[in-house]
C-alpha cells in the first residue's frame, strides 16, 4: 500500500467515525498525524473481515490478512472463510491436469510441467493447513 492509497482510505474512514485523527505539532517539522480506531472502526474492520466472496478469496494477501485476525471472530465466521478458501483452491487444483494436457510446443515451455508441480504442491500444503484450522475451529464450536 502506497502513501496515495493509505491516506485517502484514512480519510474516508475518518469520514464515516471509523478512526480518529489527533495531531500532534512537532517543531521544526511537519504536524504528526496519530490514528486510532474507534468503536465504529473496530465494527467496521470486523465486517470487512467477515465478507469473504469466492473473488475475493482467490487472492492470497485477501485470505492472510483475514486469518491473520482470525482472533477477533467467530469459529463459525472462521470456518465459512476458512471453506470459501478450500472451494476456490480445489477449484484451482483441479484445473492443473487440464494445463497438463493443452497441447503446447514443449521447446517454447520446458519448464512448464515444473511450474504447475510447484503450484499443484502449493494448493495442496495451503489446503492441509485449512483443513488443520478447520478441526480446530469445529471443536470450538
Amino acid at each position: 500500500m502506497t502513501n496515495s492509497m493509505l491516506y485517502p482510505a484514512l480519510k474516508r474512514f475518518e469520514e464515516i467515525g471509523a478512526v480518529e485523527r489527533e495531531v500532534v505539532r512537532q517543531e521544526g517539522k511537519p504536524d504528526r498525524h496519530i490514528y486510532q480506531l474507534t468503536d465504529r472502526g473496530r465494527e467496521v474492520m470486523l465486517d470487512l473481515l467477515r465478507d469473504f466472496p469466492p473473488e475475493i478469496a482467490k487472492r492470497d494477501a485477501e485470505f492472510l490478512v483475514r486469518a491473520s485476525f482470525f482472533s477477533l471472530l467467530e469459529p463459525a465466521e472462521r470456518i465459512e472463510i476458512l471453506l470459501t478458501r478450500k472451494s476456490m483452491l480445489t477449484q484451482r487444483a483441479a484445473n492443473i491436469p487440464r494445463m497438463r494436457n493443452v497441447p503446447h510446443n514443449i521447446q517454447l515451455m520446458p519448464y512448464l510441467n515444473r511450474v504447475l508441480t510447484l503450484r499443484e504442491q502449493r494448493f495442496q500444503q495451503e489446503i492441509a493447513w485449512i483443513e488443520e484450522l478447520l478441526q480446530e475451529q469445529r471443536l470450538l464450536q
